[in-house]
This record gives structure tokens, C-alpha cells and sequence, in this order.
């Protein structure tokens, strides 16, 4: 069967079925009205003899290109039973004929809607011709108006068919070029199908390489990422290096400066040192005189003391003949008592001998009070030499000490004079050491920094690779899914061939 056969035949169908439809409709309407058995029944059986003619046609496909004339004479015999078995039948009943024709449409022929339109013509036409039907359908309506309508509906359907012909024609003759272009891209499908195949090959192989390859770039990626954090962390040191040799040149410069203080200082202490040994010496000497003066200072006081002792002793002598003359003058002045007047005069001067042993006595005392005095003076000023002798004794000692302490502290400036010029000359040498370092560990921190640069920007380009394969990895990855597309495509229709 051709095409236009098949697709008449399924419209033969779907005829069949619309007229099964319009039967029931019909005769549950007839048993809504409350029409008689007899005419139920009589249109049932018509209903069935016709719908099942056209039933066993088309399932039979007999005469198929005929069916479509067939059934718009079932479709009136229909419509006529529907209005003769009522006996009250209404217009609407009569609008069927419209519908018949509206329904011929589906052919998309206007040959089957003017034929239709004949036919419904023709059920007009004998409701006219019967007064009773007539009467009850169209009493004020003339014939003349049925045939307008029902003309203006076919002439308008049938030209709607005829234009849905023409265009059901080029949508054929576009389909035959579909068919023409289907064999046509079917060949090319077997061409790209050996295409496919020979590119999902080499896709299979290049997607492993590529995979291959973005897993050495990620694994490059990472390692210079790595590599990057580790140089970054060596910058890092070397720039803390840097900075310390910087603080460390400096403290050197510091160092260097303090040493040639302490080298000014060492030799000003050594000067000093000499001079204070010079100044002890002298003092040493003064100390030595100023010794040997207390001593002849002591020796005359102790010369002294033994004179007011001999004094003393002298004074004591005075006042035993003071007292022996005032004895003998008591004792002369009771003989002159005894003499009488003979004695007067030896009395007289018994008198003043008394007088002069009085006043002997009395000097002797003032004498001895004074040399108490001086002896207690002399003592108090042998004390005091002696203190002072003992302190001058301190001193000499002190200042021998002293003396001995300036020789050390001359010896140790000396030493420490050596010591800071060896500091010194070591601090030039080292800060000159630590200049060259540092200018070295500048160099190597600006080097490193250009380096982690480097690094940073073969890092950026990595990763920028790294993204770059893996959109080529993706895109493999799209073109063996497409190819895979692709070959489902092809191999339904190679198994179709």
C-alpha cells in the first residue's frame, strides 16, 4: 500500500468509529424522547446493517477508495431516521446534515464534502416535500435558503479541502524530498560512521594520552606549587638572614666604635694609673717624713714626761725642806719662847723663816698642781702622738697597699690596653668580614626574590596549563560521549539497512 492508501485507510477508521458513536448517540437519544420500540428498534438494525458494512470494508480495506462516499450515506440515512422516528423532531436534529458535511472535512477532499452536501440536499428536500415535516421544522423558512446555506457551507468546506490537498500535496512531494535527503545523508552516515569510527580510535588513544598528560601536569602543577611554598619559605629566611647580617654589621659597627672608646679609655687609664702611681709614691714619701717626725715627736715627749717627773721629784724635795724648815722654825720659835728676851730676836727670825717655809710650801703646792697639769697635758699629748703614729703607721701601710693595687690595676690597664687593640683590630676585621656578608646576603635575598618571581610566574603558567588541559581533557571527554552519540546513531540505522 502507498502512502495516500495508508493514510485513507486510517481516515476510513476513524469514520468507522464516529459513525459506531453517532448510532449510540442517536438511539440513546430516541430513548430519551420516548419513541416507540418499534422505531428504536427499526433504527437500530438499519444503524447496525450500515456502521457494520462499513465496519467490515474497511477493516477488509473493500473498495477502500469508496468508503469515503459510503459513509456520508450512512451518515444521512442516520440523520433522516433520527428525524422521521421522531415525532416531535426539533431543528437541531436537522443540523446533523451540517455536521455531516463539517465532518467530511477530516478527508481533506472536497469531493466527499460535495457529495455530502448533495445528499444533505436531498433530506431538505424531502422534508419539504413532507407537509408534516415541513410544518414542524421549517414552517416560515423557504427551501430556497435551505440550498443557500447548505451550498455556501460546501463551496467554503470543499475549498478548505481543496487548499488542505494542495497543501497535503506539497507536504508529500516535501516528504519524498526528505526521503531523497535521507538516503542521501544516510550514505554520508556511513561515511561518517567509518569516520567516527577511525576518530573514536584515535579519540580512545589520544583521550589516554591527553589523561595521561593532564595527570603530569597536575602532578608538575603540584610539585611547583611545592616547590613554591618551600622557595617562598627560603626567601622568607634568607630575608630574615639578611635582615639579622644587617643587625648584626651594625652591632659590629657598634662593637668596633666601643672598641676604639675602650682603646681611648685603656689609654687614658693608663695615665692616670701612672700618675696616681707617681702621686702615691709621693705620698709614700710624705707618709715616710711625716713617720719619722711623729717618731722624734714621741721621743721628745717621753724626754719630756721623764723631766716633769724629775721635776716633780724636785718639787718634792722643796716641800720636805719646806716642811723640815717649818719644823725647825716651830721649833726655833719655842727656844726663842724659852730664851725670853734674849730670844726675841732669834724668834723674830724664826719668823720669817717660817714665812719664807710657808710660802716655799705653798709655791711647791701651786708648782705641783701646775706639773700635774703639764703631766696630764704631756700625757694626753703622748696619747694623741701615739694615735697619731699609730694612724700614720695605718697610712703607710694603707699607701703601700694602695701602691701595690696601682701596680696591679698599671699591669692590668696594660693588658687590657693589649686586649682592646686586639678587640679592636679583630672588630675592624670582623665588620670588614660582615660588610662583605652582608653585601653578599643582600645580592642572594634579591636573587632568591627574583627566583620566587620566576617560580611564581612558571607556577601561574602551570596552573594556567594545568586548567588548559583539563579543558582539553573535557574536551575529549565531550567528543568520545559525542562520538559514542554518534555511533548509537548510526548503528540503528545500519541494523535498519
Amino acid at each position: 500500500m502507498t502512502r495516500d492508501q495508508i493514510v485513507l485507510d486510517k481516515r476510513n477508521r476513524l469514520f468507522v468509529k464516529i459513525l459506531w458513536g453517532l448510532l449510540a448517540l442517536g438511539l440513546l437519544a430516541d430513548i430519551g424522547a420516548g419513541l416507540g420500540t418499534d422505531m428504536i428498534v427499526l433504527l437500530a438494525i438499519v444503524g447496525l446493517i450500515s456502521c457494520g458494512i462499513a465496519t467490515f470494508m474497511t477493516y477488509k480495506r473493500i473498495l477502500v477508495q469508496y468508503i469515503m462516499y459510503v459513509v456520508p450515506i450512512i451518515l444521512t440515512a442516520l440523520t433522516v431516521l433520527l428525524i422521521v422516528s421522531d415525532p416531535h423532531p426539533i431543528i437541531s436534529t436537522y443540523f446533523l446534515v451540517y455536521v455531516n458535511i463539517a465532518v467530511m472535512t477530516l478527508y481533506a477532499d472536497y469531493k466527499p464534502i460535495i457529495f455530502t452536501g448533495i445528499l444533505s440536499m436531498g433530506v431538505s428536500t424531502y422534508i419539504f416535500l413532507d407537509p408534516d415535516l415541513q410544518q414542524q421544522l421549517f414552517p416560515n423558512d423557504s427551501l430556497v435558503y435551505l440550498f443557500l446555506y447548505l451550498i455556501f457551507a460546501t463551496v467554503a468546506l470543499s475549498f478548505s479541502a481543496k487548499f488542505s490537498q494542495r497543501l497535503q500535496e506539497d507536504v508529500t512531494a516535501e516528504r519524498r524530498d526528505a526521503l531523497e535527503s535521507k538516503e542521501l545523508a544516510e550514505k554520508v552516515v556511513d561515511k561518517l560512521k567509518s569516520m567516527i569510527l577511525i576518530l573514536g580510535e584515535f579519540s580512545s588513544e589520544q583521550k589516554g594520552t591527553v589523561e595521561s598528560t593532564g595527570q603530569i601536569s597536575r602532578e608538575v602543577t603540584t610539585t611547583f606549587a611545592e616547590m613554591s611554598a618551600s622557595i617562598e619559605k627560603q626567601t622568607s629566611m634568607v630575608l630574615n638572614v639578611s635582615d639579622s647580617a644587617h643587625t648584626i654589621e651594625t652591632a659590629v659597627s657598634q662593637l668596633r666604635e666601643g672598641s676604639t672608646q675602650l682603646q681611648q679609655y685603656s689609654s687614658d687609664t693608663a695615665v692616670l694609673t701612672v700618675e696616681g702611681n707617681e702621686l702615691i709614691q709621693t705620698l709614700t714619701a710624705d707618709v715616710n717624713s711625716v713617720k719619722a717626725i711623729i717618731a722624734q715627736t714621741v721621743s721628745l715627749m717621753e724626754q719630756l714626761i721623764e723631766q716633769n717627773e724629775q721635776v716633780s721629784s724636785i718639787v718634792g724635795s722643796i716641800r720636805e725642806i719646806s716642811e723640815q724648815t717649818n719644823l725647825l722654825s716651830l721649833n726655833a720659835a719655842i727656844e726663842a719662847a724659852r730664851a725670853g728676851e734674849h730670844g726675841r730676836g732669834f724668834a723674830v727670825v724664826a719668823g720669817e723663816v717660817r714665812k719664807l717655809a710657808d710660802n716655799a710650801n705653798i709655791a711647791a703646792g701651786e708648782i705641783t698642781n701646775i706639773l700635774g697639769t703639764i703631766h696630764a697635758s704631756i700625757t694626753a699629748v703622748s696619747e694623741k702622738v701615739h694615735l697619731g703614729q699609730q694612724a700614720v703607721d695605718t697610712s703607710y701601710e694603707a699607701s703601700q697597699k694602695v701602691e701595690g693595687i696601682i701596680r696591679r690595676i698599671n699591669s692590668n690597664t696594660e693588658q687590657v690596653k693589649q686586649q682592646s687593640d686586639t678587640v679592636g683590630e679583630s672588630s675592624q676585621q670582623l665588620y670588614v668580614q660582615y660588610s662583605s656578608i652582608s653585601d653578599e646576603m643582600t645580592g642572594m635575598a634579591a636573587i632568591t626574590e627574583q627566583n620566587m618571581a620566576s617560580v611564581e610566574e612558571v607556577c601561574a603558567s602551570m596552573e594556567t596549563q594545568d586548567v588548559k588541559i583539563g579543558h582539553l581533557v573535557e574536551g575529549y571527554s565531550q567528543l568520545d560521549v559525542l562520538i559514542s552519540e554518534l555511533k548509537q546513531l548510526v548503528e540503528p540505522k545500519q541494523t535498519a539497512k
